[in-house]
């Protein structure tokens, strides 16, 4: 039995930073801030400047430099200097919504555009845009709007800019299911494609025009697509996306569908349907068996395995082999090919210089990689060693382990291995212009940086596949791997037969001395614009005397196509005069232009009274052109709303919104549904709402309860019932034109409450294991709970303390540590608390490591076990104690509510 001293020593160790295991050969570093969490992503500035974004799920974006190398702290300790550098407005928190994306412009070093995914409302998430003005964000512009929420899960927030230029995100089924199969009209459950200016891309595939559809649509079938990033030798689009069963990451291309939510895994080899490259079972491994005669038969060094039923298997997943009756089929092995189709029962993996032979029996054992995948990077850097560049590391929340997957020269996955653990709610990683690979965690507050340990020296090339816009520029770095003993010369020399649309722009040599050789200098490459659309590429070699040379492969982003420019999207017109807007063109056109503007649909009051024609030349092609719309005079006093369109042969049609200001007296309506219900003793709140013109005053009326109040310019009610008394309330709301609006309702004051328990895991029966075991729930109740409290065996072994009514033991998923129980059945006990002091508890008992169990029912009355979750191995959950802000880890990052899937 754990003595409290020894739990509360076991709770301070699980509160602190836990330091990462990495594999021998490299070092893992933690600088450590309190303003770095809740984390939900980062990103390297694409222009050299060694600037690390980190996104905070309420809104706050900020930067970490590097100095001398390594990531800027405070005099002589690990603690980083961080700086703001954008506050988004307005900001929905619950559950996974908040500030979830990040893209870098692939123009960013000429126009330092810096694109974020956030949750707006409980309705809305949008794509803004800022300006990083000399390290500060400033002209905020809303690039696309509405995209789809219900404020809790499976928001997605993947974002990023493919090698066609164009704008790339993804969201999830919202967690209800949202957009799935084969849903065309929802943006839920999707990957999306849009040009810069927010506008859907021409080429979209499933773009009908009028037709239902939505334009934006690039693929579908995804449960929860957290991250999203584009391969850079490649330009191949790999998502991440947590599962029910399977976390999977698929290369997605244009039309292709992942399948969710009728496969997992699974996907028929049919139509447009693609199956995982990678994946691997949900908090668990797949163990198949072999057939017990010609199961395994080795011919030639490969082997050939045949399953009693289907297996899952991807190519490049390690497998243990144990218990076939030839021992020299047994150990651990990468599949090297597995049929495509779903129902597939063999698959060969490689086993050299080992006789022809052929046995059976036995099984086949995956990996347990964890149960909640979060970012991923490919390696596109010089200082691991050169069979580490191209490789792809990707997270997981639940188990905070970094998972490494190698290439074959085909681009198929060779293998998948675990290699770092111990990154505890790991949530991001990204390759800075040091070389260094870095990860981040959601609630840690620890930035952590993997170098090798040693490496010899060598030239340090950090992004060595960049991509320019044509007419633009982009960079990567240089540095050394460690201090020469005289200055390093380094020249940059485009090779014969590049492009000669490529070049290098920056000053060349570079020069390296004993005092700045870890610091990351630039080398800037310029696009020249030309006039076909072919897609030009360069490659330039970085060299030093004594060194090996390394090559870096640039290529141009080549799009032709002028897009038109407004200068606003939403205009207001008040009623019986006019409002303005301008257009031009992006880019110069071959030809002359002509611009049309026409109302579309929507209030014909609203017209537009100058500018419905507009020409644009090759001379005149940016200079904006001005349209006037007018809204004329009427009898109602309600404000119509028009669709304006701007279009012209050829290129992307444009909308604005505008919205006729009406000026005629409007009485007052109210549209807010009262709260009827109450608790003795709690501060009852209605926020009264009214549309009114001019604005309302708010009041009570008839026989006031004894201290209700009302707000008289926000329309807010406060009240704490004294008693059970039902009362009766009158709303009046006022604004001089007649007639006021009232609203009665009756009050119902209630004694409150107790709250009940609700463990969701562990299950009645279930078997726990190892120091990452589940055991959270949920307290429902009246007025909310403010702490649960964890028993083993009687013993509080943790209190959990917050204020989203969902608890776990050691304040976030997995931190359960069952390995000083004996084997056998043990009794667990949840106990919740609600603000009034009031308990109720759950209780189960479970079944510790291989022993054989005489499991317990719970005592009747003990409380409540949902069994309806009885799948779930994460949750919606809030922010742990050091972070009291809701959505602890992203939920692990699927809101891990395992929803029943379709037969």
């Amino acid at each position: 039995m754990r003595s409290p001293l020894i739990a509360s020593l076991l709770f301070l160790l699980l509160c602190a930073p836990a330091w990462a295991v990495v594999p021998a050969g490299f070092v893992e570093t933690d600088y450590t801030s309190n303003a770095l969490t809740p984390a939900t992503g980062m990103a390297w500035a694409p222009d050299g400047s060694g600037r690390l974004f980190v996104l905070l799920k309420d809104g706050v974006v900020r930067t970490v430099a590097l100095k001398d190398g390594a990531p800027e702290t405070q005099g002589g300790t690990k603690t980083l200097v961080t700086r703001v550098f954008a506050t988004e407005p307005s900001v929905h928190t619950n559950s996974e919504c908040g500030l979830i994306g990040i893209a870098f412009d692939p123009n960013y070093v000429v126009n330092r555009y810096v694109y974020f995914f956030v949750t707006v409302s409980a309705s809305e998430q949008r794509i803004v845009r800022y300006t990083d003005a000399n390290g500060t964000g400033t002209a905020r512009t809303e690039v696309v709007r509405n995209l789809p929420t219900t404020g809790n899960n499976h928001d997605g927030g993947g974002l990023g800019f493919g090698p066609d230029g164009k704008l790339y995100w993804a969201i999830g089924d919202l967690g209800n299911g949202t957009g799935v199969d084969a849903d065309l009209t929802s943006l839920a459950a999707k990957v999306s494609r849009a040009n810069l200016d927010g506008t859907p891309a021409n080429d979209n595939p499933f773009n009908d025009g009028v037709g239902p559809n939505n334009e934006f649509i690039w693929a579908q079938g995804f449960r929860n697509p957290f991250t999203l990033t584009f391969q850079p030798t490649t330009g191949l689009l790999w998502i991440n996306t947590v599962g029910t069963g399977y976390e999977q990451i698929f290369v997605v291309n244009r039309r292709t569908h992942a399948g969710y939510n009728d496969y997992e895994n699974n996907q028929p080899a049919t139509s447009n349907y693609i199956a995982p490259v990678i994946k691997y079972r949900t908090n668990d491994v797949d163990t198949r068996n072999l057939l017990a005669t010609g199961g395994a038969v080795r011919t030639g060094g490969v082997t050939t395995f045949t399953t009693t039923g289907v297996h899952g298997f991807r190519k490049g997943e390690r497998l243990t082999f144990s218990g076939v009756t030839d021992a020299s089929f047994n150990g651990d092995f990468y599949v090297a090919s597995a049929p495509r189709e779903p129902t597939a029962t063999t698959f060969t993996v490689a086993q050299p210089g080992l006789p022809d032979a052929s046995s059976g029996g036995g099984t086949a054992k995956t990996q347990n990689l964890g149960g909640s995948i979060t970012g991923g990077t490919f390696y596109d850097a010089t200082l691991f060693a050169p069979e580490y560049r191209g490789n792809y590391f990707f997270g997981d929340y639940n188990s905070g382990s970094v998972t490494r997957a190698t290439l074959a020269t085909d681009n198929s996955v060779a293998t998948v291995d675990k290699w770092g653990t111990g990154f505890p709610s790991h949530v991001d990683m990204a390759v800075g212009p040091d070389g260094a690979l870095y990860t981040i965690g959601v609630t840690s507050g620890v930035l952590r940086r993997i170098t090798p340990a040693a490496t010899g020296q060598k030239l340090v090339v950090s992004s060595l596949n960049p991509r320019l816009v044509e007419g633009g520029r982009a960079t990567f770095t240089v540095r050394l791997a460690q201090a020469p003993t005289a200055p390093v010369t380094v020249q940059v020399t485009r090779a014969l037969g590049g492009s000669e649309d490529l070049t290098v722009a920056s000053k060349v040599p570079l020069t390296f001395s004993a005092t700045d050789w870890s610091t990351p200098q630039v080398v800037t490459l310029v696009a020249a614009e030309d006039a076909d659309a072919v897609t030009d590429t360069a490659t330039f070699t970085v060299t030093a005397e004594g060194l090996a040379d390394e090559s870096v492969v640039a290529s141009t982003i080549d799009d032709n196509a002028a897009r038109l420019v407004l200068s606003s999207t939403q205009v207001s017109v008040p009623e019986n005069a006019t409002a303005t807007f301008t257009v031009s063109l992006s880019k110069q056109p071959g030809t002359n232009v002509t611009v049309t503007v026409t109302r579309t649909q929507g209030d014909e009051d609203i017209t537009v009274q100058d500018g419905a024609t507009l020409a644009f030349t090759p001379s005149n092609w940016n200079t904006p052109k001005t349209v006037t719309l007018r809204a004329a005079s009427d009898a109602d006093n309600q404000s119509g709303v028009a669709t304006i369109t701007v279009a012209a042969p050829g290129l992307d049609a444009r909308s604005v919104e505008a919205t006729e200001l009406d000026d005629e007296p409007l009485p007052p309506v109210i549209t807010s549904t009262p709260v009827t219900t109450a608790v003795v003793g709690t501060t009852y709140r209605y926020d009264v709402e009214a549309q009114a013109r001019p604005v309302p005053t708010y009041s009570l009326g008839g026989t006031v309860p004894a201290g209700m109040l009302i707000d008289a310019a926000t329309g807010v009610i406060t009240w704490t019932p004294p008693t059970t008394d039902t009362v009766t309330v009158l709303v009046r709301v006022t604004n001089g034109v007649l007639p006021d609006a009232e609203q009665t309702f009756t009050l119902t004051p209630t004694v409150d409450a107790p709250p009940r328990a609700v463990l969701t895991r562990p299950l009645e029966g279930e078997r726990v294991s190892g120091n990452t075991a589940e055991f959270f729930g949920d307290c429902v109740d009246d007025v909310g709970c403010t702490r649960a409290e964890f028993y083993v065996d009687g013993v509080l072994q943790f209190t959990d303390t917050r204020s989203d009514n969902h608890f776990h033991f050691g304040g976030e998923h997995n931190r359960w540590d069952t390995t000083e129980l004996s084997p056998g059945g043990h009794t667990v006990r949840f106990v919740v608390v609600d603000a009034a002091g009031m308990q109720a508890e759950a209780q189960v008992t479970v079944c510790v490591g291989d022993a054989s169990c005489e499991l317990v029912q719970p005592d009747a009355g003990s409380g409540t076990v949902d069994p309806g979750e009885g799948n779930d191995t994460g949750c919606g959950c809030g922010a742990a104690p050091v972070a009291p802000l809701a959505w602890l880890a992203l939920v692990a990052l699927a809101s891990r509510r395992r929803r029943t899937r379709k037969a």
